[in-house]
C-alpha cells in the first residue's frame, strides 16, 4: 500500500513531512504517482501551488510501513 506525502525543508525548522490523508491509499507506486499527477497542481491553494512551482514543496509516494506487499 502506498500513500502521498508532502515534503518541505526549512532553514530553521528542518525537514517536515505530512501525509495527505484525503488522498487515500494506493495499491502500487504507479497508482500513487497517477494520483499525484491528477491532483497537483489542480487542487492546490495559491500559496501551496506557488511553493510547489518554486520547488519548495514536493509530493512523493511513500510505501506504508507494516503493510505486506501483494
Amino acid at each position: 500500500m502506498w500513500t502521498i506525502a508532502i515534503v518541505l525543508v526549512g532553514m530553521l525548522t528542518g525537514p517536515q513531512v505530512f501525509v495527505v490523508p484525503e488522498a487515500g491509499t494506493f495499491k502500487d507506486k504507479a497508482a500513487c504517482q497517477a494520483g499525484i499527477a491528477a491532483s497537483v497542481p489542480a487542487k492546490l491553494e495559491p500559496g501551496a501551488k506557488k511553493e510547489w512551482q518554486d520547488g519548495y514543496r514536493q509530493y512523493v509516494c511513500v510505501r506504508v510501513h507494516g503493510v505486506p506487499a501483494h
